[in-house]
């Protein structure tokens, strides 16, 4: 069975435009255009309807404007991990410069040095730290992305961002250390 093609002339005739300038938006929005019986360009019904309503072309930018929003939301993601291991490294380096003595039952260090459970502890609150901050400081570019070191109300807020510089990490957070 044939299928009902329509040509671009009918079209341009209908909205009012020229052939050519129809025939560019279906290049432009991928639309397949082919010869009909007497060979003139035309295009399937379907793609007749959505050309002339405009639907193609507001589903074709909302495709585009999806895809815009999920990269950004990809490199939002990929920013805050940054961030957040440059705040773990700058914490163990704080530690390591430190020279803190270890004082852990069961640690087996020499005298003087960190043992690796205060690497850790103080990477693990480096970590969040630097990870909330981000998203104090950087709101959310779409809703494919959730929260993970704030809640939403602290979410892109100046005012928290200021807040949590001056206050830190959380007590509870923070890495216990024995001082003799």
């Amino acid at each position: 069975m044939a299928e009902v093609l329509v040509t671009l002339q009918e079209i341009a005739t209908a909205t009012g435009r020229k052939a050519d300038k129809v025939r560019e938006e279906c290049a432009a929005l991928g639309v397949t255009v082919r010869d009909d019986w007497a060979g003139r360009p035309a295009v399937s019904v379907d793609d007749a309807r959505g050309l002339a309503s405009g639907s193609t072309r507001r589903a074709r930018e909302h495709a585009d404007e999806q895809a815009r929003v999920k990269a950004a939301c990809k490199q939002w993601v990929e920013d805050r991990k940054a961030a957040a291991m440059a705040g773990a490294d700058a914490a163990e380096e704080k530690v390591k410069r430190g020279g803190v003595r270890s004082f852990l039952p069961g640690a087996f260090v020499r005298q003087g040095e960190v043992s690796p459970g205060e690497i850790h502890a103080a990477r693990r609150e480096g970590y969040q730290h630097a990870g909330a901050q981000f998203e104090r400081r950087n709101r959310r570019p779409g809703p494919y992305v959730g929260l993970v070191f704030v809640d939403e109300g602290e979410e892109g807020s100046l005012m928290a961002s200021a807040v949590g510089a001056l206050r830190g990490p959380a007590k509870a957070q923070a890495p216990v250390r024995e001082v003799a």
